[in-house]
């Protein structure tokens, strides 16, 4: 390259599909499946309207389908954008602003590993449409690389395309930004992908020991406790007419 030559610049999106090993398979495993329903313990799909933000290869919106939700996506992606298409699932390439200006609703809406590829700007821009999306009392469940935790980083640095780190505090101000309600922030949820007893047992035991390391810490530190698996997930619900936001901190 000459001194005249502009440097290229990287699309963090190039070769993604091939990079991520997607293929397109709308298809749930049997962990998926126990972990989709533990994260969305108490809150209903069978009947409702339900929107996933950056779909990818589809393992959620196969579940929920599954579950008697009526499911839509959206996503950046062309192939999977295909893929969804040719098995029947309604998805497009559009910007939530787009859609809460055409008059669209939905109980539901869903972004897992998304948040971290929004910019600033844009992260505040999108929870204000999806609040505007979300019907009364609908929900917003995401996941997203926890920026507070050093355990995260494997996550959060390991794609060129992410743009924010997030931790529960950020969380908190979009929220109220927004005017949202966060009632849930906790650490993803693994389950073994059998329910199976003794593998049961040594999950919730190390679940039970995680917890304990982090109420040490912050003790130590003279904090709140903070989850520190390596992904967050929030769930943010949108409050009724007249009624005021509750704020759950860190």
């Amino acid at each position: 390259m000459t001194a005249t030559e502009t440097p290229p610049v990287l699309d963090g999106y190039q070769g993604y599909t091939e990079w991520k090993r997607w293929q397109g398979s709308f298809a749930t495993s049997r962990g998926e499946a126990r972990n989709f329903a533990a994260e969305f313990r108490g809150i209903p799909l069978a009947g409702k309207r339900v929107l996933e933000i950056g779909f990818g290869e589809g393992h959620f919106m196969a579940w929920a389908r599954a579950g008697g939700a009526t499911v839509e996506g959206i996503e950046i992606n062309p192939e999977m954008l295909a893929a969804a298409s040719a098995q029947g699932y309604v998805a497009r390439n559009a910007r939530l602003d787009e859609l809460a200006s055409a008059g669209a609703a939905y109980d539901v809406i869903v972004a897992f590993d998304v948040l971290e590829h929004w910019n600033q700007d844009e992260l505040v821009a999108n929870f204000r449409a999806i609040a505007t999306l979300l019907r009364p009392d609908g929900h917003f469940l995401a996941r997203f690389p926890n920026g507070h935790s050093p355990f995260g980083r494997v996550y959060q640095y390991g794609d060129f395309s992410h743009r924010s780190v997030l931790s529960c505090f950020k969380i908190d101000y979009l929220a109220m930004l927004s005017g949202l309600e966060v009632t849930r922030m906790a650490d993803a949820v693994r389950l073994p992908s059998r329910p199976d007893p003794l593998r049961a047992l040594r999950y919730y035991w190390r679940a039970w020991r995680r917890r304990r390391i982090e109420r040490m810490i912050a003790h130590l530190y003279g904090t709140a406790r903070l989850p520190l698996a390596p992904n967050l997930v929030v769930v943010l619900r949108k409050p009724a007419p007249g009624q005021q936001p509750a704020r759950l901190r860190c």
